[in-house]
């Protein structure tokens, strides 16, 4: 941990609490936060944090995105479904998501600006909504989900796609007898197909681009070229019901805890 000062600000892996007691072996892992461009404390637990470090991180080292490609991002109006849409725009990708809610596809469409087209899930099945909306095919899937999203972008991948995956909250909540099979594995080496999963804390990863992370994700944000959403919950009692809200589908973005104004 860089050197600090009664009231700096920092980050870590802590407890929902107003006050931790932290071990000295545990310091290591406290970052200090610098907003050289002032912006608000909530954006370095989003886009400026783990949520946008491993959008950053993992497109560029397993997507290897290209100019002219066309990326699927599912849960597109997740925490790191909002920062993979924009950084792919900025790369000069078509950028299509996929979403729970017609409330997350206007979010996506007209808010973010960085989708080109989306489609409410819960209304279209992700292999026909793909059909309309990719007649191209996907050279790059951003997995969030899993099941019937993972078995329509196999599918839809161009030869030599490939699959970045960040997680599988399909299945999280459910027993194994209970989660979806994805039936069309075949396409993995009839397309040539890559597909990776990774941990942000992973030496090749968040920290290998930290600091191109930072550097570049502060500027647009102060810019305002990069338009993240949080859902904030008030309040250290309406903790729980913050954190049921994620598996509810309910947030856009990282979800924050704001334990006392």
């Amino acid at each position: 941990m860089r050197a600090t000062r009664r009231g700096d600000v920092a980050s870590a892996f802590l407890p929902f609490a107003e006050y931790a007691a932290v071990p000295a072996e545990k310091l290591p892992n406290i970052t200090k936060i610098d907003s050289p461009c002032g912006l608000s404390l909530d954006l370095f637990l989003g886009p400026l944090g783990v949520p946008g470090l491993t959008a950053y991180s993992s497109l560029h080292k397993i997507g290897k995105p290209k100019k002219g490609e066309t990326i699927f991002v599912s849960s597109a109006a997740g925490a790191v479904g909002q920062g993979v849409g924009q950084i792919a725009k900025r790369e000069g990708l078509t950028v299509i998501g996929s979403v729970g809610s017609d409330e997350k596809l206007d979010f996506i469409l007209s808010e973010l600006g960085c989708f080109d087209a989306g489609f409410n899930y819960k209304k279209e099945k992700p292999v026909e909504a793909l059909k309309r909306l990719a007649p191209q095919g996907l050279d790059i899937y951003y997995e969030n989900v899993g099941g019937e999203h993972l078995e329509a972008a196999l599918e839809h991948m161009n030869i030599r796609g490939r699959i970045v995956v960040s997680g599988m909250i399909e299945g999280y909540n459910k027993p194994m007898e209970e989660r979806y099979g994805v039936r069309n594995l075949l396409e993995f080496f009839a397309k040539r197909l890559t597909m990776a999963g990774f941990l942000v804390g992973d030496e090749v990863f968040g920290p290998a681009y930290a600091e191109d992370h930072g550097r570049d994700v502060q500027k647009w944000t102060a810019d305002g070229s990069f338009r993240p959403k949080l859902p904030i919950t008030r309040g250290i009692e309406n903790a729980p019901e913050g954190l049921l809200e994620i598996f509810q589908g309910k947030n856009f973005g990282k979800a924050v805890l704001k334990i006392k104004e």
